[in-house]
């Protein structure tokens, strides 16, 4: 009986433990997104994370700091908003077009070469993006593309290429070639079949290479503050630094906390239309390597 009863203990022992260790842990991943809701929300002074700032009183609470943000900033957030979503969505489609090819190509052709082209892939992955900003601005200053929306859509599309290129072809490795050649007996040409079939069966890793090459542009902030001059072309990331910054020395941290929050829903929504493929590209890429 007694062994029997120790057992019983330990087991609420552990089981409470493993409780109080996942109560803390989502205590610290959910507390910066609260203390930044609450202080988008405030009207007081941010010098410190106080008992005023954690339990504001409702009467304190405004949403003055959104309707600043939204309708009286210069430049507007519509503009802003609109800039980030053509530079990112433009990204996104010519960077997921761009590896598609290349993950088929490296995956399915037998050149000469591949395999060093595929390391050399991974090598330049490996390299932080920012050191490309000083040669792709003499090229472009050259060309005349600074502050031009071509300009920095160029690397954009780039960046996304060299990680997705590597993300699709590892995943199209997984698909056996006797589906592409049975498309081919069928009558298919390759283009055909790669279309018709080949870009079907990877829709999940093409949502997540989607996401993330949308997710790059979207918060980037050094190209844009290098490539974009003129104020009517800031992307979003720069109007945050703007209000960020402040020429007497105090920050309005409810401003650039509501400035934050809003510029996060469009990326929470591109989330939430394409889950289905992101968490598909995640699981399957975990399984299949």
């Amino acid at each position: 009986m007694k062994p029997r009863r120790r057992r019983r203990w330990t087991r609420w022992a552990k089981r409470i433990a493993s409780h109080v260790v996942l109560i803390i842990a989502c205590i610290f991943a959910v507390f910066p997104i609260y203390f930044i809701v609450v202080t988008s929300l405030s009207t007081l002074p941010i010098a410190g994370i106080t008992a005023h700032v954690l339990l504001p009183n409702p009467s304190q609470l405004t949403l003055s700091s959104y309707n600043t943000v939204l309708l009286h900033e210069s430049p507007s957030y519509l503009s802003l908003l609109e800039n980030s979503l053509i530079f990112s969505g433009s990204a996104a489609a010519i960077g997921l077009l761009l590896a598609a090819f290349t993950g088929f190509a490296l995956s399915k052709f037998n050149f000469p070469g591949r395999r060093t082209f595929v390391y050399f892939i991974l090598l330049i992955s490996l390299f932080p993006s920012v050191v490309m900003i000083i040669p792709f601005y003499l090229m472009f200053a050259k060309l005349g593309l600074i502050d031009s929306y071509i300009g920095l859509i160029i690397p954009y599309s780039a960046g996304a290429v060299v990680f997705s290129g590597i993300l699709v072809k590892n995943y199209m490795d997984s698909i056996p070639d006797d589906i592409e050649e049975a498309a081919l007996i069928d009558g298919m040409s390759r283009t055909e079949a790669f279309f018709r079939v080949m870009i079907p069966l990877c829709l999940p890793v093409l949502g997540l290479a989607a996401f993330l090459a949308f997710m790059g542009p979207y918060t980037d902030y050094a190209y844009a503050h290098v490539f974009l001059t003129s104020s009517d072309k800031w992307t979003l990331a720069l109007g945050l630094y703007n209000i960020n910054s402040s020429d007497t020395g105090t920050q309005n941290y409810g401003l650039v906390t509501s400035f934050a929050i809003v510029m996060s829903l469009p990326i929470v929504a591109f989330y939430m239309v394409f889950q289905r493929y992101i968490i598909g590209g995640l699981t399957l890429g975990a399984v299949r390597g």
